[in-house]
């Protein structure tokens, strides 16, 4: 009797147990159907879906005068979506296209060790006779599709290639970066210039499609009942570059020639024109660049990939040479007919040391003005010694030298304006003379500059002082004009006062006009042009020749800065350049007639 209460206990146990794992089991069951049901569809449709990008075209450069500069084309590349067997469809792939299948199939190996999942461009940018072979061995082909893609092209080569920039397949680093923000394996990306400062803008948003894919990952065509998400296109960008003044300045940088020209509105900022020498084409980069390419580039000498109009900085030399006069009037230790006690024979001991002007029989007595058209180095070795380093770079750290101008380009460099700290940190205190701020007055020495700093800073000596940041930037629209971005202006004061300004102005115009000025050969008839040459010293090999220039006198259009690397005097290749740059942009303006656009010959 006990032992069948025992018995028929432990099936009521039993039966209980069963019961309560049944019901566990059917709860769960339902659970699995209606409260997570979603859910686990979505995870079944996703092994046997798969989402494929569609490019969106990048946005459009503009030149101010509608111009594209910068464009995007369709270009077709060979894709391996596959995750599995997909070995002989890639050596079929080889074949045709007469590629080397093992160095494709280490290719894929290398990018599916890191990104197991994603599709892997195994030929890009296919020109159309590979394209209809891909097509007509397609069924030979499992696993391989083409995809489109939005190539950059620059329909002017080389032509404004540093402003522009360039765009190329990101690395597996800035993958990383920024896979987070709908980056995928295979993008391009803004590497320099505009592409790389508006990035987020003309990069426009991807759309997608959905395709079915078997258990290897081969696709097996799309599904209707999943809707197509279109791309948006990024969005255009309106330059304030005049696309003629920009292909004269081109023109004019002959083969060898290296240098810089930057032109600018004083009245808004507004760059006109801004060329690098030598330049590079960035459909290199865009189609992917080959290793000899590439070498090639970052080995050249001449540096080709080297913005050299907002990151080389050079000695300004006697371009300079107004600002110390700034800083003199400034101070009271000078006014416009003042002659200083030493007249210039050429040189002027400092200590033990001699300075030499540039015009060895000298130029005499001189008040500044006179010193200023003529250029006279004895002159402002004087003026340094009145004002010292700490006089010199005050002025020159109040109007902005030493700092970055501001624009719209990436890796600027604000150059350098030695103060009294940086020769203290740097040879100890009190361990120089009064040559140091002798050569800092006529812009040699230590002190930097670039060249857009000295087309931004002369622009506003011809604004009256009032200084706009260069920019690049006229507006932002997306594809279908709806405005994005305006122009920002943005001004402030160079605290140099009118009168010495006034002072300045004056004899800038008699560098160009006056006989015995120095830059006559950037004389236009019919206009006030006000301008400065230089000449930078190179220890490394012939100096470099500066010109920096406004014009009108009054009122002024346009300020160029130009330098050209090895060439010597300012007065001999880069006033006459920047000559016929001004004298260009004055007649499209109306304001010099056709007739009168005569620039002086080179003397």
């Amino acid at each position: 009797m006990a032992q069948d209460y025992k018995n028929s206990s432990r099936a009521v146990a039993a039966l209980i147990f069963w019961i309560a794992a049944l019901s566990v089991l059917l709860i769960r069951t339902a659970q699995l159907q209606i409260v997570e049901g979603a859910k686990y569809q979505n995870y079944a449709r996703q092994n046997r879906v798969r989402k494929v990008a569609i490019p969106a075209a990048r946005g459009l450069i503009f030149s101010r005068d509608s111009v594209i500069i910068a464009e995007s084309k369709p270009a077709f590349n060979l894709v391996l979506v596959a995750v599995r067997d997909w070995g002989p469809a890639v050596i079929t792939a080889s074949r045709i296209l007469g590629l080397d299948s093992n160095s494709v199939k280490q290719e894929i190996i290398y990018q599916r060790r890191a990104y197991p999942q994603d599709p892997v461009s195994i030929v890009r940018n296919l020109v159309p006779e590979q394209v209809a072979i891909i097509e007509e061995h397609a069924d030979k082909l499992p696993g391989l599709r083409l995809a489109t893609e939005s190539r950059r092209k620059a329909p002017f080569g080389g032509y404004a290639s540093h402003l522009i920039g360039y765009t190329s397949e990101l690395n597996s680093r800035e993958y990383e970066r920024l896979k987070d923000q709908s980056y995928r394996l295979g993008d391009f990306l803004g590497k320099g210039g505009l592409e790389k400062q508006y990035e987020d803008l003309l990069r426009g948003s991807d759309g997608c499609e959905f395709v079915e894919v078997d258990a290897k990952g081969r696709e097996q065509g799309n599904i209707p009942d999943l809707e197509r998400l279109e791309p948006v296109p990024g969005v255009n960008l309106y330059l304030t570059i005049d696309w003629k003044l920009q292909q004269l300045a081109e023109s004019l940088f002959t083969d060898g020639m290296l240098g810089a020209a930057v032109a600018v509105d004083p009245r808004t900022g507004q760059i006109l024109a801004l060329v690098s020498r030598p330049n590079f084409n960035p459909d290199l980069f865009s189609t992917g660049i080959s290793s000899d390419n590439w070498n090639r580039l970052v080995n050249d000498p001449s540096f080709p990939l080297w913005d050299r109009a907002i990151r080389s900085v050079y000695p300004p030399g006697s371009t300079f040479k107004i600002f110390t006069a700034a800083a003199a009037l400034d101070s009271g230790l000078i006014d416009e007919k003042k002659l200083l006690p030493k007249a210039c024979h050429g040189s002027m001991r400092i200590g033990n040391r001699v300075f030499k002007c540039w015009k060895a029989g000298g130029h005499g007595s001189l008040n500044l003005h006179d010193a200023i058209v003529q250029s006279c180095d004895v002159y402002f070795y004087q003026l340094g010694q009145l004002l010292g380093v700490q006089g010199i770079s005050d002025l020159c750290l109040k109007i902005g030298l030493g700092s970055e101008t501001g624009v719209d380009l990436p890796q600027e460099v604000p150059g350098l304006i030695p103060t009294i700290g940086w020769y203290e940190k740097r040879l100890g205190k009190g361990s120089w003379g009064g040559g140091v701020p002798a050569n800092l007055s006529i812009g040699q020495g230590e002190i930097l500059t670039t060249p857009i700093q000295l087309a931004a800073l002369y622009a506003a000596i011809g604004n009256e002082g009032l200084f706009f940041k260069p920019h690049l930037m006229l507006k932002a629209e997306t594809y279908d004009g709806k405005l994005v971005a305006g122009e920002t202006l943005e001004s402030r004061q160079l605290g140099i006062s009118p009168a010495s300004i006034a002072i300045i102005k004056q004899a800038l115009v008699g560098v160009v006009n006056q006989p015995g000025g120095t830059g006559g050969s950037a004389r236009i008839a019919g206009v006030e042009v006000a301008g400065k040459t230089g000449t930078s010293q190179n220890p490394h090999g012939d100096d470099h020749s500066w010109f920096v220039a406004f014009a009108p006198k009054d009122d002024p259009v346009i300020s160029v800065a130009v330098i050209v690397e090895n060439a010597g005097h300012g007065s001999a290749v880069a006033a006459p350049l920047a000559g016929k740059l001004i004298k260009h942009y004055l007649k499209e303006k109306g304001i010099i007639e056709s007739d009168n656009l005569k620039v002086a010959a080179v003397p």
